[in-house]
């Protein structure tokens, strides 16, 4: 295991753009074990070549040149998700226009939701709701991956708790309701009705204390 960390730390140290002044990736492990602990289930091997994402392996994010140097580290299970901007600006990632890197960041958004608790729960919703409303037919497509539904339910919960872009939001729910089922059709080119359906259906589960009020044309 350590000699496939360090035989990842040295292509990326040569194949990926690291921040101004950033300290080797491996400055802050106290021990394999320790970084192992909270990706426990994310099913890794922190081997490049066998560890995929979307269908390509990791090599692939890895030799992007403007691969972001925190998500790297967030694989190797050198950062992990706080209270704090890093995270912040981590998960809004997820939004890139850079359709060779959005998957992974997806993939670290998904693999937060996952792991959040407490303070963590906070910066989820967001960068979820923005990516479900930018990229709805993506998001979909991501969704049917996995037939047991836990992912879309984590997503759901987690824009239904803390996807609010304003402190006020709350006390205008359904008008965002209506919003963001506007601007998903919106960002679904070519939709079809089946498609349609799944927004609303999307909306009203995240939000599902609210009446219906949106109806298909």
């Amino acid at each position: 295991m350590i000699r496939i960390l360090l035989s990842f730390f040295i292509l990326v140290l040569f194949s990926c753009k690291e921040k101004e002044n950033d300290k080797t990736l491996f400055s802050n492990i106290k021990s394999i074990e320790e970084v192992k602990t909270w990706q426990d289930d994310f099913g890794l091997t922190h081997n490049i070549d066998l560890d995929s994402i979307w269908g390509k392996p990791f090599r692939y994010y890895v030799t992007n040149k403007n691969c972001d140097s925190t998500a790297l580290k967030f694989y190797l299970g050198v950062y992990r998700p706080a209270d704090e901007p890093e995270t912040e600006r981590l998960l809004n990632l997820a939004t890139t226009k850079n359709d060779s890197l959005r998957p992974f960041y997806r993939w670290i958004l998904n693999k937060t939701i996952l792991i959040q608790d407490g303070a963590l729960a906070e910066y989820t919703g967001v960068p979820a709701r923005k990516y479900v409303e930018t990229f709805p037919k993506e998001f979909f497509d991501f969704m049917d991956s996995d037939k047991s539904g836990k992912i879309y339910a984590n997503w759901y919960s987690a824009i239904s708790y803390s996807g609010f872009y304003n402190s006020d939001d709350y006390k205008n729910l359904n008008e965002i309701k209506e919003n963001i089922i506007k601007t998903m059709m919106q960002n679904c080119e070519n939709c079809n009705k089946v498609y349609k359906a799944r927004i609303v259906k999307l909306v009203n589960d995240c939000f599902p204390n609210l009446e219906e009020n949106y109806s298909l044309k």
